[in-house]
C-alpha cells in the first residue's frame, strides 16, 4: 500500500508539474524587439570591378631612325591636338622629321633625351585624354535581361574615401563571349581636376531593378523553415508566424512581395524563443 501510495503520489505531482508547465509555456510572457515595417525604395544591384582606362591613349613612337632633335613640350603637362611634340633629324630621309600630338591631351615623360639615338617605332613617350575615363567591365550573361536599358551606377575607390562617382552604363557589346560567358560593357566618367588616373581599381554598384513604395522588413528577422520564409508580427502582444514572399535583399533589409501590410510590426530580436501564439512583450 505504501508502495502503491507513492507510485500514485509521484502521478500525481508528474500530472500537476506538467500541467503547470503547460499553463506557463501559455502565461509566460518573452520579451523581444520589434519595428515597424518600412516603405521605402529598394534596388537590386550588382558588384562589379573595373580597372579604369583613359578615354583615348596611345604611345607616341618615333617615324623614323635618326637623331632626337629636340623636345617641343613640358613633361607631365596638357598639349592640344596638333601640338609639336617631337622633331628627329632622320637618317633615311633628309630633314627634320616632326611628330604631333594627334589628340588633346597629358602628355607623359620622355623616355629619351635631346641627341639620343632613336629607332623607328620605339617609345618616346605616352599621351592621355583624361577629361572623360573608361570603366570596362565584363557582365555575366545572367543579368543579360537588365542590360535592355542604361543601367545606373555608384563607383568608389578604396584609395580615395568618401568620394562616390555616379554615371550610366552605355556602351555595351553586341556579342557574349562564348568562352567566359560574359558580355563587355563600359561607362564613361567626368574626370574632374584629373583625380583619376588609368590603372586604379574601382568598385561599381551597377543598379539593375528598382523599385518605389516596397515593404521592407531587417534581413535578420526573416525565418526559413522547409524553403518557406516567415517572420514573426506583433499582435495584441501575440506573435503570430507569417509566411511571406520575398524580394529584392539591400543593405541589411529585404523586400516583401506578399504577406505583410503597411502597418505591420515584425519581431527582429528574441524571435528563436517563440511559438505562433506566444505572449510578446516588446521592449525598446
Amino acid at each position: 500500500d505504501l508502495i502503491a501510495g507513492l507510485f500514485y503520489g509521484g502521478i500525481s505531482l508528474y500530472l500537476k508539474y506538467t500541467g503547470f508547465a503547460q499553463f506557463m509555456s501559455k502565461t509566460r510572457v518573452i520579451a523581444v524587439k520589434a519595428v515597424s515595417v518600412k516603405i521605402d525604395t529598394v534596388q537590386k544591384t550588382y558588384r562589379a570591378l573595373s580597372i579604369i582606362e583613359a578615354r583615348q591613349s596611345i604611345n607616341v613612337t618615333s617615324k623614323v631612325n635618326g637623331l632626337l632633335d629636340n623636345i617641343h613640350y613640358s613633361e607631365a603637362t596638357t598639349v592640344k591636338k596638333g601640338d609639336l611634340l617631337f622633331s628627329i633629324i632622320s637618317s633615311d630621309t633628309i630633314g627634320l622629321t616632326k611628330i604631333h600630338a594627334p589628340f588633346t591631351g597629358i602628355i607623359g615623360l620622355s623616355k629619351k633625351n635631346i641627341g639620343d639615338v632613336v629607332s623607328k617605332g620605339e617609345l618616346l613617350t605616352s599621351l592621355d585624354e583624361y577629361s572623360y575615363m573608361k570603366l570596362p567591365i565584363d557582365l555575366p550573361e545572367r543579368i543579360l535581361g537588365y542590360l535592355t536599358k542604361k543601367l545606373s551606377f555608384i563607383a568608389t575607390i578604396d584609395g580615395i574615401p568618401g568620394v562616390k562617382y555616379k554615371g550610366t552604363l552605355e556602351y555595351v557589346d553586341t556579342r557574349i563571349d562564348i568562352n567566359t560567358r560574359t558580355i563587355s560593357d563600359y561607362a564613361l566618367l567626368e574626370n574632374k581636376n584629373n583625380i583619376l588616373k588609368p590603372g586604379l581599381l574601382m568598385k561599381m554598384d551597377i543598379f539593375l531593378e528598382e523599385k518605389e513604395g516596397a515593404i521592407l522588413i531587417p534581413e535578420k528577422s526573416l525565418l526559413s523553415i522547409n524553403k518557406k520564409h516567415y517572420v514573426y508580427i506583433v499582435d495584441n502582444d501575440i506573435a503570430k508566424l507569417t509566411m511571406v514572399q520575398i524580394g529584392i535583399r539591400n543593405n541589411a533589409l529585404i523586400e516583401i512581395k506578399s504577406g505583410l501590410k503597411t502597418v505591420d510590426k515584425v519581431i527582429f530580436m528574441g524571435h528563436e524563443k517563440l511559438k505562433d501564439g506566444s505572449k510578446v512583450k516588446v521592449i525598446e
